[in-house]
């Protein structure tokens, strides 16, 4: 599969020896001959300077905040499993999807909320459940900030509720009901923090430590998070360094298993790590291979270091989870790795995915396996049209 750029050690015909290491290699690819069906071969822009409403923008920049969210499982390592990621535009938008209780809608509301990023994952165990889920809200004002936490906190207290501090951080307020799930609001400049963290039975010090520890870590991580002024966030660089034209667009006869663009961003390694299955493992391959931006629109795309960096991305992005199967790669893409995952993703609604690699990037396109067929035929098409995309974007 993977051709040898260097060896160990190579045997002349002199029988002397050339020290040297073993690192992969690209296959040969001849990328006229690939089917990519209808889609383009060739690289196309993504216009960020298309948005026209204050909504829009402001979802750029509530993308941006997803970078200074951190990952549950640096609380707690068994919450690795991904129930959502989203972005918040306006103060409806979490109840739209559905990831606040109606009744803080007012806390919302009243102080104009005006972006947000959430993330929640649990440990996938139904009958043994823990959760945590991770709120960055923007404000207008610090005011408003600290009257969305009370608001918050008093609408809790209208139900029995256990009240208490938190070490460390005067101005959290927390409660829980029964010890088994708790909750932290706390606000730092225009933005509040919401923390939610729950354990299978009523542990009143594991559920404290646990809420203590989120906020340790995600107050830490926020410290340079600063609100961009609205007017400036389309003069940020949206494209850097043309990932973003480097990945494969929508499918113009609408076969992708997505319905929605509203994840497709610029993402540095810590933002778009929540979208990933295996955060923990995933966060330490993208150090270990260099990955430093990356492109999320219908194909996926990851910089990485190097090309040995690339394929170690990839060899990590299709690795087996429970159920899983590999499956064959597409027609004239040797280097190519698909699988077909036996639990749908949360976020894009698919279950078989490809990874092509072409020098230090790391291209992924996905697909949904149709009644009767383990692999929708788009999905090598989306795999070659991504190859053929990052060769022609060289």
């Amino acid at each position: 599969m993977l051709a040898l750029a260097a060896v160990s050690i190579v045997a002349t015909s002199c029988g002397t020896e050339v020290a040297g290491t073993a690192v992969p290699g690209m296959t040969v690819t001849d990328i006229a001959k690939l089917e990519v069906g209808a889609y383009s071969p060739e690289t196309t822009a993504y216009r960020f300077d298309d948005y026209a409403k204050p909504a829009d923008v402001r979802r750029l920049e509530s993308k941006r905040m997803l970078n200074y969210v951190i990952s549950p499982t640096e609380v707690d390592p068994e919450i690795s499993e991904l129930v959502g990621v989203y972005t918040f535009a306006t103060a409806d938008d979490p109840f739209t999807v559905q990831v606040m209780p109606e009744t803080y809608r007012p806390a919302m509301a009243d102080n104009k909320l005006l972006a947000g990023a959430y993330v929640a994952r649990t440990n996938g165990s139904p009958r043994s459940l823990k959760k945590m889920l991770l709120f960055v809200l923007r404000f207008p004002t610090e005011q408003a900030a600290q009257r969305a936490s009370e608001q918050m906190h008093e609408i809790a207290r209208q139900e029995p509720t256990n009240v208490f501090p938190i070490d460390g951080h005067s101005t959290a307020l927390a409660s829980s009901k029964n010890w088994s799930a708790g909750m932290a609001t706390v606000p730092k400049g225009p933005f509040l923090l919401i923390a939610n963290y729950g354990v299978p039975e009523p542990n009143e010090p594991q559920m404290k430590a646990g809420l203590k520890k989120a906020l340790d870590l995600q107050l830490a991580e926020m410290t340079d998070l600063q609100p961009t002024p609205f007017e400036d966030v389309l003069d940020r660089p949206m494209d850097q360094d043309g990932i973003m034209r480097r990945a494969l667009p929508k499918a113009e006869d609408y076969s992708d298993p997505f319905s929605t663009d509203l994840d497709f961003s610029v993402y540095q390694p810590a933002g778009h790590l929540h979208y990933e299955r295996r955060p923990a493992l995933l966060a330490q391959v993208y150090a270990d291979s260099g990955v430093d931006l990356i492109g999320r629109r219908a194909g996926i795309v990851y910089r990485a270091r190097d090309l040995p960096g690339a394929f170690r991305l990839q060899n990590a992005l299709v690795g087996l989870g429970k159920n899983d199967r590999e499956i064959s790669p597409p027609p004239g893409l040797a280097d190519a790795r698909c699988i077909q995952q036996y639990e749908p993703d949360p976020v894009r609604n698919y279950d078989l995915l490809c990874a092509v690699v072409r020098g230090r990037y790391v291209g992924v396109v996905v697909a949904k396996s149709k009644l009767g067929a383990a692999v929708d035929p788009a999905l090598y098409e989306r795999a070659s049209a991504q190859y053929a995309v990052l060769a022609n974007s060289e």
